[in-house]
């Protein structure tokens, strides 16, 4: 979608490939993006991804984001190409999270796309008390000084993060004066296991700030669903099972998956009809 309204052609994709790639696969096959960027911290993590390395085009670099990105906005033969960076982290909202997000936003090239994904789990961010105050300390005068405490408890830890954090995005666009400003485009909460946060949006040039928002508030585009994302955990034979029955006129029940010989709760069986054309295809197996 973005694609074909934005100057895309030479699109490039950043992100942490690890040893799996999964990412990269799915940049390079869906949407047909070539050359790509990983970025590995661990040294062994870094010998075993250049040797997992998907494709051709693909350059593994050496180092942590806050010393690599740095590099990469400097680099003469991408700079002036668009970026789709995903800053793809599993632990929570820190200062290094938070000063690799300033960067990209402050030295991206016009066009480029950013995603960040963050643990929105409570306790990552001290306890109730002190969890308003720590926000603050993150994200600085964007979070109200009476956020009230309620709203850093439970499952509203992660709409609270999500939202923080896109003002936060869109704060430091407006501070540096980008042509283009931030249009916010993604808002996914989810769990895969832990509560995860993952936002984002457009650095748009200034001439494509205008066709940027149009796009993102439509009702085609799917990156800010309404509602959490709880995609069951199912093995390779039940999704392929569950995904045999759909699409389908009627609501998929308990009892008809049920009769397919397995069993899963209400809510399950409701987030896999949801999102089953975006469910991982993918499996780590291990001998």
């Amino acid at each position: 979608m973005l694609q074909s309204q934005l100057d895309l052609d030479r699109l490039m994709y950043i992100g942490f490939g690890s040893i799996w790639f999964t990412d990269f696969v799915i940049a390079h096959r869906v949407l047909g993006v070539d050359d790509m960027i990983s970025i590995e911290g661990n040294e062994v993590g870094y010998k075993r991804a250049v040797f997992n390395s998907p494709y051709a085009t693909v350059r593994v670099e050496h180092g942590m984001s806050s010393e690599v990105l740095p590099k990469l906005f400097a680099e003469e033969a991408i700079r002036n190409r668009p970026w789709l960076i995903w800053l793809d982290y599993d632990y929570e909202l820190d200062e290094s999270v938070r000063d690799d997000i300033r960067a990209v936003i402050e030295n991206a090239p016009v066009n480029s796309i950013l995603l960040a994904t963050f643990n929105g789990h409570e306790m990552g961010y001290g306890r109730t008390p002190e969890r308003p105050e720590r926000l603050r300390d993150l994200l600085g005068a964007l979070v109200p000084d009476d956020l009230p405490k309620a709203a850093c408890k439970d499952d509203r830890m992660q709409d609270t993060l999500a939202d923080l954090s896109l003002g936060y995005m869109q704060s430091v666009a407006a501070e540096v004066a980008r042509p283009g400003g931030f249009v916010p485009a993604f808002r996914l909460l989810y769990r895969d296991g832990a509560p995860m946060v993952t936002v984002g949006g457009i650095l748009p040039a200034r001439g494509a700030a205008r066709i940027a928002a149009d796009l993102v508030v439509g009702p085609a585009w799917p990156c800010r669903p309404a509602l959490p994302i709880k995609a069951p955990h199912l093995t390779l034979r039940e999704t392929a099972v569950l995904q045999a029955q759909l699409p389908r006129n009627d609501q998929l029940t308990r009892a008809a998956v049920q009769a397919l010989g397995f069993d899963l709760e209400d809510d399950q069986i409701a987030a896999f009809e949801t999102y089953y054309r975006q469910y991982p295809a993918f499996a780590q197996i291990v001998s």
